[in-house]
Order: C-alpha cells, then sequence, then structure tokens
C-alpha cells in the first residue's frame, strides 16, 4: 500500500492517534450547504405549499436537496489485490455538524473523495488542511 497526491508524488500520511489508520485531511476550504439553504425553501409561506407542492417530482431545486457534496482530500491509494481503504470521518463531523458519509470503501487506484450530505440546519464551513477522518486498510485474509 502507498499513498499519492494529484500530482503523482508519494506521500506519506500521518498515523491517526485513535484509530489503526492515518488522518486524511481536507486539500482546500469547502462549504457543506444545509438542505434548508435549497432555493425551494426560500421565502415559503405556508399558504403557498400547496401550489409549490405541484409539479414536486420535477422540481429541478429538489432533485438536488439530498445530493451528496465530493470534498476533495486529494488523496489516490495504491493497494494490494487483497486490500481495499475504509474511510472513517471524524465524530465532530458526524455528531455535530451533523453530516452523513455517502461513500466509504475504496479500491486500488482510486482518488479518495468523501462524499457527505448535511442534513443540520446550517452551512458547515471546513477549511484546507482540516482532519476530516481516518483511512482504514483492510487485509482480506479469507483463503478461496
Amino acid at each position: 500500500m502507498k499513498f499519492l497526491n494529484e500530482q503523482g508524488q508519494e506521500i506519506t500520511l500521518k498515523r491517526a492517534e485513535n484509530l489503526p489508520g492515518y488522518e486524511v485531511t481536507l486539500s482546500e476550504d469547502v462549504v457543506i450547504d444545509s438542505a434548508v439553504n435549497n432555493p425551494f425553501f426560500k421565502g415559503i409561506n405556508i399558504l403557498q405549499l400547496p401550489k409549490k407542492l405541484k409539479g414536486f417530482r420535477e422540481n429541478s431545486d429538489l432533485k438536488t436537496l439530498f445530493a451528496p457534496q465530493v470534498l476533495n482530500v486529494g488523496l489516490k491509494i495504491i493497494l494490494d489485490e487483497d486490500e481495499c481503504a475504509i474511510f472513517e470521518p471524524v465524530e465532530e463531523l458526524v455528531l455535530n455538524q451533523r453530516l452523513i458519509l455517502v461513500n466509504r470503501i475504496f479500491g486500488t487506484n482510486q482518488i479518495v473523495r468523501p462524499m457527505f450530505i448535511n442534513f443540520g440546519l446550517r452551512n458547515v464551513k471546513l477549511r484546507s488542511k482540516t482532519v476530516i477522518g481516518t483511512v482504514l486498510i483492510q487485509k482480506n485474509n479469507i483463503e478461496l
């Protein structure tokens, strides 16, 4: 197993403190929008709700309501054929920020791009170099 950056250069990740894996940090600032900031809810009045709900399934704003947002961590993983990488988000993002991870498992030669949905009431702002999770390397010991 080895880790590469976006330019294909081998890099070393810091060992995680609380899990047997490696820390994953953001490579750029990001804002994960809250679902309540969707344009569908702007200026909505309870009396207008029946009118707004007409064409509910075709509403372009609602189609993106719970679309996951991809976070760029600038990391590519090269694994042995019997390994996979499991991404585990930090507890702060899940419990306090109300972010839900959509994809968790990455294979060899994949770029690690965690995707989150914000179920909180506020936008979540994350700065570059913020630790967002831990990548664990799972080795398959099963003989076929």
